[in-house]
This record gives C-alpha cells, sequence and structure tokens, in this order.
C-alpha cells in the first residue's frame, strides 16, 4: 500500500522563508561589519617603488586624491584623503561605486598644505581621462624663462586601468591596489677643494635644466617648456678624515660646499643637465644627470629597467672635487657613496 504526502501551500511558503532567513544570516555571521550582502569596492595604495622595496606610504604620503573615471573614460567621482589616517595599518579608500568597468587615477603628497602642483577642476560627466594632467608650478624670470627655486611637494603617482568590479555572491569587500610612483628626486650636490681648503657654497650657483615638470594622467610626460631648477638651499660644512694610519693626531678637517635641489621625474629618455657656475659665471662643471645616476646603478640591479631604478631611487647625492682655480677634477666623482674613476676611451 503507498502512503501520500501532502505538503501545503502554506508550508511550502514557511520553508523559503526559513531558507531565505539562513541565507540572510550567513552574511551577518561573515560581515558582521557590514551587516549584509553587499560589495563594497575599496583602494589600498602602496609605495614599494623605493630602494628597500618596502611599503613607505604611511610615512610618506600626507594626502592622496583619487580620480574614478568609467569604461567611457568620463569621471564619475574625485575622492580625498588627507591627515593621520593615512598612517593606519589598516588604512583602505571607500569607493561607494556601482559594479562595472573603471580606470583609477591617484595623485598623492607628502605635505598636507601649500602643493606646488596644480590639477585641473574636475566635473563629474563632464570631464574625460585625458582632461587629468598634472603641473608644476614655476615662475619667470625678466627674459620669461621659467625657474623653480623652492623645494617640491613629494609627488607620488599611481594608477590601475580597466578593473572589472563584480558583485561578490556572498558580499564582503574586493581590494584594488594601486602602487604608487614617487614623481620627485632630491639632488644634493657636494664640491670640495683636493687641497681640503675652505670652500664657500655661495661662491657658486647651481642649477638642473630639464623639461618634466608637466605629467599626463598615466605618469608620461606632456610637452613642456625647459625648466631650470636653482638651489632652494645652501651650506656649508666639515667632515673628518683619519689619516691611512688611523692615529687621531693626524686627522684633518675637510670644508665642503653643499647645494640641494628637487626636480621633477627623471626620465631615461630625457636628457637633464646638471651645470654648476663660480661667482663669475663661468661652468665649472657640465654633466647629463641622468648618464651620471645610472652609472651606479650596480651589478645587483642590472635586471631593472633604467627607468625603475631611476623612479626608486628618491635621493641623488653627488660628490665632485676641484683644484685650487675651483675648476672640477673632472677623473672621479662620488654618486650616493660609491666612488667612480671616470677615464676617458676613444670610440
Amino acid at each position: 500500500m503507498k502512503v501520500l504526502t501532502c505538503i501545503s501551500k502554506q508550508k511550502i511558503q514557511w520553508l523559503l522563508l526559513w531558507m531565505v532567513g539562513i541565507l540572510a544570516a550567513s552574511c551577518d555571521t561573515i560581515y558582521e561589519d557590514e551587516g549584509d550582502c553587499t560589495t563594497y569596492f575599496r583602494v589600498k595604495f602602496t609605495y614599494d617603488m623605493n630602494m628597500s622595496f618596502a611599503d613607505a606610504f604611511a610615512h610618506n604620503v600626507k594626502s592622496v586624491t583619487l580620480y574614478i573615471f568609467n569604461g567611457e573614460g568620463k569621471l564619475v567621482n574625485t575622492l580625498s584623503e588627507s591627515g593621520s589616517v593615512l598612517a593606519e595599518d589598516d588604512y583602505v579608500m571607500n569607493l561607494g561605486i556601482e559594479p562595472g568597468t573603471y580606470t583609477l587615477v591617484a595623485w598623492a603628497e607628502g605635505w598636507e598644505t601649500g602643493s606646488t602642483f596644480t590639477y585641473p577642476m574636475m566635473q563629474p560627466n563632464v570631464h574625460s581621462l585625458h582632461d587629468l594632467t598634472c603641473r608644476m608650478n614655476r615662475e619667470y624670470d625678466e627674459g620669461n624663462a621659467a625657474y623653480i627655486d623652492n623645494d617640491l611637494t613629494p609627488l607620488f603617482h599611481g594608477i590601475a586601468q580597466n578593473i572589472e568590479l563584480e558583485e561578490l555572491l556572498d558580499g564582503g569587500e574586493q581590494i584594488i591596489p594601486i602602487n604608487l610612483t614617487k614623481n620627485t628626486h632630491n639632488v644634493r650636490v657636494m664640491l670640495q677643494h683636493l687641497s681640503g681648503e675652505d670652500i664657500h657654497a655661495d661662491d657658486f650657483t647651481y642649477t638642473i635644466t630639464d623639461a618634466n615638470g608637466h605629467m599626463n594622467y598615466d605618469n608620461s610626460l606632456l610637452d613642456d617648456e625647459t625648466l631650470t631648477y636653482r638651489a632652494w638651499t645652501t651650506y656649508e660644512g666639515t667632515a673628518s678624515l683619519a689619516s691611512l694610519d688611523g692615529t687621531r693626531d693626524t686627522q684633518t678637517s675637510v670644508s665642503v660646499a653643499i647645494a640641494e635641489l628637487t626636480t621633477g621625474r627623471l626620465m631615461a629618455d630625457q636628457e637633464p643637465v646638471l651645470t654648476i657656475r663660480n661667482e663669475k659665471g663661468e661652468t665649472v662643471l657640465s654633466i647629463p644627470l641622468v648618464d651620471y645616476a645610472l652609472l651606479v646603478k650596480g651589478h645587483y640591479n642590472r635586471n631593472m629597467s633604467d627607468q625603475e631604478y631611476l623612479d626608486r631611487q628618491s635621493e641623488y647625492n653627488l660628490t665632485f672635487f676641484l683644484d685650487e682655480d675651483n675648476r672640477w677634477v673632472n677623473s672621479s666623482i662620488i654618486i650616493n657613496s660609491w666612488h667612480v674613476v671616470l677615464q676617458e676611451t676613444e670610440l
């Protein structure tokens, strides 16, 4: 004999409601901080494009602005954050956008106020990706030549292109990583007499010329006028040198003249020139800065591209030795603690 079991319509409805309740409860259990099954899209910034290969975002970045563009390249929204919140280990930026295809562009700075860069005013649904640029502020001398004689705001750039953001079945968060590249470099120049006699920093002028003050949304350089970066500080110092036998009674002090300049991003395919002139306006030295910086790229960095090496180096220290007539003895130079002996070769 067969037994037929009938389930009423009310029981079926009750079972469906019970199953929905279980699913909702599971979301609440897994994502207690959100309390629902919503997908949250967030950005995690890092800055490990440095010679330590370690994330230094929290220590170096004081403000960040993120531009969000849709799949058609139109601006959707602009988000900004600054202050101590950026130094928190678990800091992420909430995007507050719907699933879709996006390009995210970040410009970040190392100071909270007083930027030395200008960005265009961008309006959602009006401006597009190619409207987003970054231009270095500059002044002009009597001959209408552009120059910069101040320390530049530390500038960082990052981009995530054509990112597909999809809603997660059970909700939660999707983290989009954006790695930053530093676009400013400190160049410290030290002059020293071979004889050890005193030297005065203000007896010289120090400049770097380059056309690198206008950047596109993807951090490539746009056409720009030639900029002259001038030293924003000069000073003198002394260093103690021991004799070869290491005895204290034969130690001597050496006088050095120091100048600091800050330049925009050094590019492997550009030709910035560092020039030093004496008080008479005569050229003491003039060198291609990128070529000399790459002289000490070294064996352990040989697998890096030249551009990656330039981007990872935040500071360049160059020591030049002068003779009694304040002329560079161009057989030797110290670059970032590397003593380079220069030799003329015939091709």
